[in-house]
């Protein structure tokens, strides 16, 4: 396989694989924020938050992996696919990136879970 039939098709295997990480990411955290969803707010809003966790957690992987870009200062294209290993090094950086993009909006999904609690526990009566 050439260099530029490697760069073809890595970038859409590792295009695929950061959205399943997203996907997974979702599939994981689906039924805990469930849970939480139907004891603060109102069943009606569920279904929203739930689309809403999904299309977070997807676009976090597509951003994060659309994040990194394989010319630097100067580099053209031939510069590019002249070496196999900077290319693999730019897949390993595209799944970094998309990982951390998801752990970021893990982090901020909990931050939202945390203010709802907060705010319905005083709402309670005492």
């Amino acid at each position: 396989m050439t260099n530029e039939h490697y760069l073809t098709v890595s970038y859409f295997a590792i295009a695929l694989v950061s959205l399943g990480f997203g996907v997974a990411a979702y599939r994981v955290l689906r039924s805990p924020f469930s849970a939480i969803t139907e004891a603060v707010g109102r069943r009606s809003s569920l279904s929203t938050w739930k689309r809403t966790l999904a299309l977070s957690m997807t676009m976090a992987a597509a951003l994060g992996f659309l994040s990194v870009t394989y010319r630097g200062c100067g580099n053209s294209y031939a510069d590019v696919v002249k070496d196999r290993s900077y290319l693999v090094r730019v897949n390993r950086d595209q799944l970094q990136a998309a990982s951390k993009w998801i752990v970021y909006t893990v982090f901020a999904w909990c931050l939202v879970v945390v203010i709802c609690l907060v705010v319905e526990r005083r709402k309670e009566p005492e």
